[in-house]
């Protein structure tokens, strides 16, 4: 926090969309902004070491919220004294106080990893600041903010597109991975060629598996039309679907084979003498217990799952990797950040969201290692 103050370049200034950057330190930006930021390090820095973790990582989370607030509310006036068509963006330095930021949060979430529900309001009590702040219209002459501006119906299209693949790969990645956990501890005939399959998959590289898919698929819709008709071709959706699916398998088969795995025998005995059957067992004990164990399994799938979904626009599948793509096509970084700053933000906010519901539905005097990835 303290080096993004002392940086010249808190913003940058362009006189057009694609000239050259100019910086703007944060003092030009607001004295009063630099002081409060000053308190904000300040204040981080003695409530570590007061042990006060939760409002550490409050403090840290805030700070950059102040700091694009800061950003958004001098826009106007800094690109007014540059010319007509200027341009404002956030530079080293806020990106650097946004670090600073999302450190200090881990760092509190790590000490707070026994409270997850203190752990996942430190993420997203800063996002809904963030939203908030969105919301009111401060931030609207920053650079990136004009390039939503002119794609605002194309956004909230590809970001309902980008929700919608990597929501459907996970469920029916948790509709085929849970079963294959549970077949794979029952079984060791099933167990190796399972988790050599889901291994597998996991090292080949995205846009490796996007491409491997394309021609199969695009033979299936062409001598099947019914499936044209579906939409499933080489490109689009369908490959894009595909493909995480197989990516979701792996956290989902492990942590669902590892948690009934770790299951006390004497507790699953217990259970058929009081006259359960193998399917009683199954829904009434075992479920139960490992449930914490599948949902971390699955919230690392739902993560991987927002971030590769980007990878997707380079098949004409679409989300929000299509501005990635498009403003590094177009070198606009603006147009870059506006799509990977909601992919970075919706990660934190379903991690967040995934911790919350372990955290309710872990049942009380059970103790369980939930892996934090």
């Amino acid at each position: 926090m303290l080096l993004s103050i002392l940086l010249p370049g808190f913003l940058s200034v362009k006189e057009t969309r694609i000239s050259a950057a100019l910086p703007v330190s944060l003092a030009r930006v607001s004295v009063i902004g630099l002081v409060v930021l000053l308190a904000f390090s300040g204040v981080t820095i003695l409530l570590s070491f007061s042990g006060y973790y939760f409002l550490m990582g409050l403090a840290g989370g805030l700070a950059p919220v102040y700091g694009f607030f800061l950003a958004g509310s001098s826009a106007v006036q800094i690109a007014s004294e540059t010319g007509p068509f200027a341009r404002v963006s956030p530079s080293t330095g806020l990106w650097i106080l946004l670090l600073a930021g999302y450190v200090v949060v881990f760092a509190a979430r790590r000490k707070l990893k026994d409270k997850r529900i203190l752990s996942s309001l430190l993420v997203l009590i800063p996002i809904a600041s963030f939203a908030v702040l969105l919301g009111s219209g401060t931030l609207r002459e920053l650079a990136i903010m004009k390039e939503y501006a002119n794609r605002s119906d194309r956004f909230l299209e590809e970001m309902a597109r980008h929700l919608l693949i990597a929501g459907g790969a996970v469920v029916a990645g948790v509709i085929i991975g849970v079963p294959l956990g549970v077949a794979a501890n029952r079984s060791p005939k099933v167990e190796k060629p399972v988790f050599g399959v889901v291994n597998f998959i996991q090292t080949i590289p995205s846009i490796a598996l996007f491409g491997l898919l394309i021609a199969p698929l695009s033979y299936l819709s062409r001598s099947l039309p019914f499936l044209r008709e579906l939409g499933i071709t080489g490109v689009g959706w369908a490959p894009a679907m595909i493909a995480l699916v197989l990516y979701s398998l792996l956290p989902i088969v492990r942590n669902t084979y590892s948690s009934l795995k770790v299951i006390p025998a004497d507790t699953v005995e217990a259970a058929r003498a009081m006259g359960m059957s193998r399917l009683q067992v199954l829904g009434k004990v075992e479920i139960p217990i490992s449930l914490p164990v599948v949902l971390a399994g699955v919230r690392t799938a739902a993560v991987q799952a927002v971030g590769n979904t980007t990878m997707a626009a380079l098949i004409g599948a679409g989300g929000l990797g299509v501005f990635v793509f498009q403003g590094l096509g177009q070198a606009a970084m603006d147009l870059v950040l506006l799509g990977a700053l909601p992919i970075v933000a919706l990660a934190l906010i379903v991690d967040s969201l995934m911790q919350l519901l372990i955290a309710i539905l872990t049942p009380r005097g059970l103790v369980s290692e939930v892996a934090d990835d």
